[in-house]
């Protein structure tokens, strides 16, 4: 079963996108077993993230590795998280 892992972060400063696209190109060069992971803008100092997993143990096979790297992007980018929600995918979207 599919597992969801959302959360939000405020940004001290307007975000840059061109160096959110740099973090997550680092992010995909190091490896991570989610399918897919989106990062949105909700204002111009808040972003959201949506990471979609195989399932459940694979996120935690990540966690401590990601807890670490949130630790150090939120002291050199100068962010914190604000929320954090994740948990087995109950319904989904058939076809197309």
């Amino acid at each position: 079963m599919k597992y969801i892992v959302n959360t939000v972060w405020k940004h001290s400063n307007p975000i840059k996108w061109e160096k959110m696209q740099e973090a997550m190109d680092q992010f995909n060069r190091e490896g991570s077993p989610a399918e897919e992971v989106f990062w949105f803008a909700i204002d111009e100092n808040t972003h959201g993230a949506v990471s979609v997993f195989p399932s459940e143990e694979s996120y935690k096979e990540i966690k401590q590795k990601w807890d670490n790297m949130r630790e150090e992007a939120s002291s050199e980018m100068n962010i914190s998280m604000t929320f954090e929600a994740h948990g087995p995918a109950r319904v989904t979207k058939t076809g197309s």
